[in-house]
């Protein structure tokens, strides 16, 4: 037979009653008896009037869903939880226990806005797609979990939301977490905010290399970005591909040939494409990168120098799907109107930093784009992991007089669609302007 109470748990979100559902506030007003960690309980005092309030300190969940599930046997009852009472709260405890006991109390769960998306909001829009949520604290699960989890989150390009960075006892596991973000994402963007829509708020964003350990305790939440997060204007988000789909700059709307956009640009724009066009009139995407490489160098010789390899048209079609890109140097990734993976920051041991960096990124090359303008042994790098993690398209211009007429060459026999230069000559500009000269064809309407 049922029992004549009732249970709810209750998400209070980031602990600003301004926060909360109105179905957890009429949860609460509807409640004998409000149950949770002192802290949490403490957050919401001013709707407790009248209420029996009953607190536990941290660590004594099961006492909490003890006592809540036995007095929901003949009254009704509060069960609160910070944030969302699924994610990282109270509530897997209180369903594993009322099966594991088969108990008969009525339990409603009412959800909770969570300290990640509290965080998001108050940064701009880190989260705006999929992304993981993962915990540091290893009171429940162990480190070599933790770890795991980390890095496949890390090596999945997903924005990762941290809760629990750190601790007064536990330290090392932030310090730990902070070497694999450097590994496998490099010099990165982090959001940190620190007690959420509560007294003490702070919020900051800064490269993964400018945090300092004690900005970050149980109360604080780190939002890492992935490949595509800006920071910009004192704001970090993560744009979804709105800008591939529709224009949303009104200047953006009047773009030309070039990356041109004020209206001054354009016409500079429109004039250099008629000089362009008189020294090189071949028609299509191959004769718009060729016009941008000279353009670029300012020499229309370097159209001797340009090699095609396959279906050109590949890179536009790759660019359309919302395709990875990888550069090899943060020369190249500056010159992109897509934002990019600079290997250069995933660099270590004993090769090169482009190089290394690459073969730390292996997992994500295949099906990417890739842009090599300087190393010429990340070209050689990119050969020898093509064998195995085949990129979409390979873009390769490294320059020097030591092994990059050799690596392009090595591009070259590869069976995968690309743009080279041969010989010594080349640049990171050049490579730059081919895949923006790629980038322009995907943004063109059909």
């Amino acid at each position: 037979m049922q029992s004549q109470g009732k249970l709810y748990v209750v998400g209070i979100g980031p602990g600003n009653v301004e926060l909360m559902t109105l179905k957890a506030r009429k949860a609460i007003d509807e409640s004998e008896y409000v149950v949770g960690y002192k802290t949490y309980v403490e957050r919401i005092s001013d709707l407790l009037e009248g209420k029996k309030a009953i607190t536990t300190p941290m660590r004594k969940e099961v006492e909490r869903v003890e006592i809540a599930l036995n007095l929901a046997r003949e009254h009704v009852v509060s069960l609160i939880s910070g944030g969302d009472p699924s994610v990282y709260g109270i509530l897997p405890l209180v369903v594993k226990y009322a099966v594991e006991n088969n108990l008969d109390v009525a339990i409603e769960v009412v959800p909770g806005v969570t300290a990640a998306n509290a965080a998001s909001a108050l940064l701009g829009s880190p989260i705006s797609g999929d992304h993981a949520v993962v915990s540091l604290s290893d009171l429940i699960v162990p480190w070599s979990q933790i770890e795991k989890r980390l890095i496949y989150a890390l090596k999945g390009d997903f924005v990762i939301a941290i809760y629990n960075p750190s601790s007064r006892r536990r330290r090392e596991n932030l310090r730990k977490a902070l070497k694999l973000i450097r590994k496998f994402r490099g010099n990165v963007w982090v959001g940190v905010v620190r007690n959420a829509f509560r007294d003490g708020e702070r919020v900051a964003v800064k490269r993964v290399s400018e945090l300092e350990e004690d900005e970050a305790d149980m109360n604080t939440i780190l939002i890492v970005g992935n490949s595509e997060s800006v920071a910009a204007r004192g704001v970090m988000y993560t744009p979804r591909g709105y800008s591939r789909k529709y224009s949303i700059s009104p200047e953006r709307k009047r773009v030309a040939k070039m990356g041109a956009e004020t209206r001054e640009a354009v016409e500079i724009a429109r004039k250099s494409e008629e000089i362009l066009k008189a020294l090189h009139p071949e028609e299509g995407l191959k004769g718009d990168i060729v016009r941008r490489c000279i353009a670029t160098t300012g020499d229309v010789s370097i159209r001797d120098v340009l090699r095609f390899k396959g279906d050109v048209y590949e890179g536009v079609r790759a660019l359309r799907d919302s395709c990875r890109i990888i550069v090899d140097v943060r020369m190249v990734k500056a010159g992109l109107r897509r934002d990019s993976i600079a290997a250069v920051d995933f660099g270590d041991g004993e090769d090169t930093k482009t190089a290394s960096g690459l073969r730390n990124l292996e997992d994500l090359v295949e099906g990417s784009i890739v842009a090599i303008g300087n190393s010429p042994s990340a070209a050689l790098a990119l050969y020898e992991i093509a064998q195995s993690h085949p990129p979409r398209f390979i873009v390769a211009t490294p320059v020097g007089f030591v092994n990059a007429a050799e690596s392009k060459e090595a591009i070259r026999s590869l069976e995968i669609p690309s743009v080279t230069t041969e010989g010594p000559r080349g640049g990171s500009g050049i490579c730059a302007a081919i895949v923006n000269c790629l980038i322009e064809h995907a943004e063109r309407p059909d």
